[in-house]
């Protein structure tokens, strides 16, 4: 699945719905867990990463032992010191999305690309924590 929708926050039920659609076949636990990050991510970037309005980008892809959803916002760099490996603790209020989103994948890659910022999101098909590297 490949989505563009407007930076508004009244486009993400659809985005959850075309998520949910393309994750048919895979087990609802795993469908849960990926549509929550990847909504999380998704919001993150329509209230912090699309300057101007711009669209955002998301890509739900299923591979035979495992998920990987992408989030592309086209807004500034976050903010210096925000890492997919940030504990709660470290986070201001408010800034608990990345440590939610390690919770509910196996692995989370935040990258700076020419376009804006990038999340990725990778989830095994399998019991959670089992995507081999």
């Amino acid at each position: 699945m490949q989505l563009s929708i407007p930076a508004s926050p009244s486009r993400l039920a659809e985005l959850r719905r075309a998520a949910r659609a393309s994750l048919r076949g895979v087990s609802d636990e795993v469908a849960d867990d990926v549509v929550l990050a990847l909504s999380e991510a998704a919001t993150n970037a329509v209230l912090y990463g699309s300057s101007g309005g711009q669209p955002i980008q998301v890509r739900v892809q299923v591979h035979d032992d495992w998920v990987e959803a992408s989030v592309l916002d086209q807004g500034p760099q976050p903010p210096a010191g925000l890492s997919a490996a940030a504990d709660p603790g470290e986070l201001r209020a408010g800034g608990r999305g990345l440590w939610l989103l390690r919770r509910l994948v196996d692995e989370v890659r935040l990258e700076r690309v020419k376009r804006g910022t990038r999340v990725t999101l990778r989830r095994a098909i399998g019991p959670a924590g089992t995507l081999a590297r």
